[in-house]
């Protein structure tokens, strides 16, 4: 198996000799690492001949012998104190940072110099509660909100004691230091000591995930640490078992659905243009449901047919909707990287057994928490008045399909409704511009009737 990488190096002293070996000369002594195969040196302004000098002393980390003179135990305690202290501060840093080491890093410590970070040495606490003011003096935000930003942040100095996260300080980390995994830690510490609601902890995250967001715009922290930051909101539960329930408002306008076009087009993070293919998909396949979309099979496609034949997760019942050629389209971009898996989108393990009902529970709330948590933070960039959710896009076809002349039986039948009632009940009262377009249908009768 060999010898596993040490995650930090370790130093050596060794002659400066270049050229002709002269056994009279004085030979500077550097102190000497090697890290990813670049060689980092810093002379110690201490000269001895080769005479003098063995490289196995010190445990092999090099030093003068005894014919050096009076002077040999005191040098060679110097040397060991200086390699010492590099080492350790390398050990260090390699604990705080994990894997960030860097030649630069190396030769700033033998140089004695403040190391060069990215966060500039900020205090996370200290950015946030600026931010928190920089908005509230501004009216971005109002008294109490900010207030409770406020006391969000005393309580995340108290996860950071109890926890024992803090890095520099018991209570305190630098900006630089935040992670997934961190916040994560956060949310599971409110949740199961402090008992906390999932929608109070999600007010506690604003601050810092606002702060994170402008952070990384200053590339005080890595963007893509920053990007998978901003999905940690907590979503909402939904039950396997939930009819579609009373549509709340919440679909997309034709100019919602373009402007969510755009931001697809000019999204840098793979996994979040990924989710926003899933939503399209669930939108131009008749608002396919979120469960049906997860457990779509490469088996129930016909590309020549242009047709999706599945067995509905919800209603148990086989289910035929006609493919557009944008949900075409999107199937190929997923053909190409994923025609050897069982499933079509990289929502659940391939073994997933679908008559496990737990377990089809469990993924299915993993995956939707996981988009929702991504489409949300899409929503709030384009300016939606609302959370956007793969559940919008179901919402969106059907108002879409209404409002353009497809009648309630047909599109119910779409939607894998089990009776037109459900549709009507849901859909009817929110669509103004049908009804309005078959009252029209009648206007000409109805003139006749004029008292």
């Amino acid at each position: 198996m060999g010898r596993p990488k040490r995650l930090y190096p370790l130093g050596r002293f060794r002659l400066h000799v270049r050229g002709e070996i002269d056994s009279a000369k004085q030979y500077l002594i550097q102190l000497e690492y090697t890290w990813n195969r670049q060689v980092i040196r810093k002379g110690m302004n201490i000269f001895v001949r080769l005479g003098d000098w063995n490289e196995k002393a010190n445990n092999g980390r090099g030093g003068v012998r005894a014919t050096y003179g009076p002077e040999a135990n005191r040098i060679n305690s110097l040397l060991t104190a200086r390699v010492d202290k590099i080492d350790g501060l390398l050990g260090e840093y390699q604990q705080k940072h994990p894997n960030q080491i860097t030649a630069q890093v190396i030769s700033d410590f033998l140089e004695d110099k403040p190391l060069t970070r990215e966060d500039k040495g900020k205090d996370f606490i200290d950015f946030v509660l600026e931010r928190l003011e920089s908005d509230y003096s501004r009216n971005r935000i109002g008294k109490s909100r900010y207030e409770n930003g406020r006391s969000g942040m005393n309580i995340f100095q108290t996860f950071l004691r109890a926890t024992k996260k803090g890095t520099y300080k018991p209570d305190s980390i630098y900006l630089g230091e935040i992670s997934v995994e961190l916040i994560d830690e956060y949310i599971k510490w409110r949740r199961e000591i402090k008992l906390n609601s999932d929608a109070t902890i999600n007010h506690a995250l604003t601050p810092i995930l606002k702060a994170c967001a402008y952070a990384s715009e200053l590339d005080m922290i890595d963007r893509a640490v920053n990007a998978r930051i901003q999905d940690m909101r907590i979503a909402p539960k939904i039950a396997l078992a939930d009819e579609d329930c009373e549509f709340d408002n919440k679909s997309l306008t034709k100019e919602q659905l373009v402007a969510l076009t755009t931001y697809y087009h000019s999204c840098t993070e793979q996994r979040r243009k990924e989710f926003l293919e899933m939503f399209f998909f669930a939108f131009h396949a008749c608002g396919l449901r979120v469960v049906d979309v997860m457990t779509l099979q490469w088996g129930h496609i016909n590309f020549d047919k242009k047709e999706l034949r599945k067995i509905m997760v919800k209603t148990n019942k086989r289910h035929v909707i006609p493919l557009s050629e944008p949900a075409l389209q999107i199937l190929r971009q997923w053909q190409d990287k994923r025609a050897d898996r069982r499933y079509v989108f990289d929502l659940v393990k391939d073994d997933l057994n679908l008559d496990d009902e737990e377990a089809l529970y469990k993924a299915r709330n993993n995956a939707t928490k996981c988009i929702n948590q991504s489409l949300s933070v899409v929503g709030e960039q384009i300016g939606l008045p609302f959370n956007l959710s793969m559940h919008v896009a179901r919402h969106t076809f059907a108002v879409f399909a209404l409002n353009n002349g497809l009648s309630m039986s047909v599109v119910s039948r779409l939607l894998g409704h089990s009776s037109t009632d459900i549709t009507e009940k849901v859909y009817a009262r929110f669509l103004p511009e049908t009804l309005s377009a078959e009252i029209a249908k009648l206007s000409g009768e109805l003139t006749i009737l004029t008292i």
